[in-house]
C-alpha cells in the first residue's frame, strides 16, 4: 500500500474523487483494527459448527442493527432439532442491506461463519473454549472483517458517497460440502424467493490464507478453486477370527490395497492441480485387535478443477469402481464381499467468469493490501462460493473469490495447512479484509455504473 493511502482523510471530509474515497476507506479500516479484533477473538473462543451459529449470528445481528444497518433476512438455513430445546439450531444466516443511491448497482458480500471439529492445540495464542470444536479456516477473521467493512459503507452511504448499494450475507454451514447442506445453497434459496437475488449486480468473496504471507493475494480469471464432492464406499464380508486372515477377506487389507491404487492413479493429476482423490476418514465395524471386520465404510473426497467437471467426475467415479472391483478380484475374494458406492455431490469449482470484475478486484487488493504481491494459481481447495456463481432459473450473476494471506513468521505465524490444531492467522489481516471488501464495492459499483452509461 502506497504511503499516500495510509495517511488518507477522514470521513468528515467529503472526498474530491473516488482515489479519495480508498484513502479514506483505508484509514477508517485501520482504525476499526482493534473494535474487530475484540469480535474476533470472542468468535474464536466461542466456535460453532456448522448450521449451529446462534450465537455468532445474534453477535453479528445485533452489531449490525446497532450501526442502523437494514436486516432484510435472518435465520436463514437448514433448522436442526436438538434434546435440549433451549439449543434448538435454526437457521444462522444473516443478509443485511447498506442503501447508498437507490437503483445504484448492487455488490453482495459473503462471509463464512462456521468452524470446525477439531481439538485446537494449546500452544494457540487465542484458544477454543469449546473441546473439540474450533475456528481452523479464518471464518471468525472473515465474519470481523466484513463487520468492519459493513461500518466503513454504511458512513459511506450516510455521507452520500456510495453510488449504489451493498449486499452483506453472513452464511452458515460453509464447510458442509454435501449440496443440501451446504450454507451457500440455504442463502441463495433465501435470495431468490425474496426477489433479491435478481437484484444483485456482482458477488464478491474473501478467505484468508496460512499457505500465502501477509501480502500475497489470489485472484484469477476462469477456474480458481477445484469442485468438491464426496464418495461412500462400503464393504462388507464375513468377518471373524485373525486366525484366518489369509482365508477370508481381511477389510483392512482390501482397503489398504484400494487406497495404494488410487493414489497411484490420481497423484499425477494432483501435482497438476487437476484432480485430487483421498480418503479423509476410514471407520471398521469391530475393534478387538484379533478380529476380522465385518464392515468398513470409507468417505473420499473428489475434487476437479476443470469447468468440465461434472463428466470428469463421472469418470472419476467410474475408476473407483473399476479400481475396488480389480482389487477384489486380485486377492479372489469376488463372491465374498458386498460393495456399496454413494456419490454425494458437493460444490462445484469457483470460476471468475467477468475479466472486468477479475481487474476490479486485483486493484481493489493493490489499494486495501500492504505490500500486494498478486498471485494466479489454482488451488486444488473446494469452497461453496462457487454456487453462488452458477446459473439459477437462467440468470448467472458474475463475481469474483480472493485468496488473501494470512501468514507472517516474524509474528510467529508461519505458513502451513488449514484445518490443523495449530491453524492459526496474523489478526492484523482484518482491517485488510475489511477495507477490501468495502473498496472492491466502491470499485465495482464505479464499472457497473460506467456500462450503464
Amino acid at each position: 500500500m502506497s504511503e499516500n493511502i495510509n495517511q488518507g482523510l477522514g470521513f468528515a471530509e467529503k472526498p474530491k474523487s473516488a482515489d479519495t474515497t480508498i484513502e479514506q476507506i483505508n484509514k477508517r479500516a485501520r482504525e476499526l483494527q482493534s473494535e474487530m479484533e475484540k469480535y474476533y477473538i470472542d468468535f474464536h473462543e466461542n466456535p460453532e459448527l456448522g448450521g449451529q451459529e446462534v450465537e455468532t449470528a445474534k453477535k453479528i445481528e445485533d452489531y449490525l442493527k446497532e450501526l442502523g444497518i437494514e436486516i432484510v433476512g435472518s435465520h436463514i438455513g437448514l433448522n436442526r432439532p436438538n434434546e435440549d430445546p433451549k439449543k434448538a439450531f435454526h437457521g444462522t444466516g444473516i443478509v443485511a442491506r447498506i442503501v447508498g443511491k437507490e437503483g445504484g448497482p448492487v455488490i453482495a458480500l459473503r462471509a463464512d461463519m462456521d468452524a470446525l471439529p477439531i481439538k485446537e492445540s494449546a500452544d494457540n495464542p487465542v484458544r477454543s473454549k469449546e473441546e473439540g470444536v474450533m475456528h481452523g479456516c479464518g471464518h471468525d477473521l472473515h465474519s470481523s472483517g466484513l463487520m468492519g467493512a459493513a461500518k466503513i459503507l454504511k458512513e459511506l452511504a450516510d455521507q452520500g458517497k456510495l453510488d449504489g448499494e451493498a449486499l452483506l450475507l453472513f452464511q452458515p454451514s460453509e464447510e458442509k460440502a454435501f449440496q443440501k447442506e451446504s450454507g451457500a445453497v440455504q442463502m441463495i434459496k433465501f435470495l431468490e424467493k425474496s426477489g433479491w437475488r435478481g437484484k444483485i449486480d456482482a458477488f464478491f468473496g474473501a478467505h484468508g490464507m496460512r499457505g500465502m504471507e501477509r501480502g500475497k493475494v489470489n485472484v484469477r480469471d476462469g477456474v480458481q478453486l477445484a469442485s468438491s464432492g464426496e464418495v461412500d464406499i462400503s464393504l462388507k464380508a464375513a468377518g471373524g477370527h485373525i486366525m484366518n486372515a489369509y482365508e477370508v477377506p481381511n477389510l483392512n487389507f482390501i482397503f489398504s490395497q484400494i487406497t495404494t491404487k488410487l493414489e497411484t492413479i490420481f497423484r499425477p493429476l494432483a501435482e497438476k492441480s487437476e484432480a485430487l482423490v483421498a480418503s479423509g476418514r476410514t471407520q471398521y465395524e469391530g475393534s478387538g485387535y484379533n478380529v476380522l471386520p465385518a464392515a468398513a465404510e470409507s468417505t473420499w473426497v473428489i475434487r476437479i478443477s476443470s469447468e468440465l467437471f461434472k463428466q470428469m467426475s463421472k469418470d472419476v467415479l467410474a475408476q473407483i469402481k473399476q479400481t475396488i472391483e480389480e482389487v477384489i478380484a486380485q486377492n479372489k475374494f469376488t463372491d465374498k464381499i458386498k460393495v456399496g458406492v454413494k456419490n454425494r455431490p458437493g460444490y462445484r469449482p469457483v470460476v471468475a467468469r467477468s475479466p472486468e470484475l477479475v481487474k476490479a478486484a486485483r486493484e481493489s487488493a493493490g489499494q486495501s493490501v500492504d505490500n500486494y504481491q498478486p498471485v494466479d494459481k489454482i488451488l486444488l481447495a473446494g469452497e461453496d462460493f462457487s454456487f453462488y456463481l452458477e446459473e439459477l432459473k437462467g440468470k448467472q450473476i458474475p463475481g469474483v473469490f480472493a485468496l488473501v494471506g494470512g501468514a507472517n513468521p516474524e509474528k510467529g505465524i508461519p505458513l502451513g495447512s488449514h484445518h490443523t490444531k495449530d491453524f492459526k492467522l496474523d489478526p492484523d489481516m482484518i482491517h485488510e479484509l475489511a477495507a477490501l471488501h468495502s473498496t472492491f464495492t466502491v470499485n465495482a459499483i464505479e464499472h457497473y455504473n460506467k456500462v450503464k452509461k
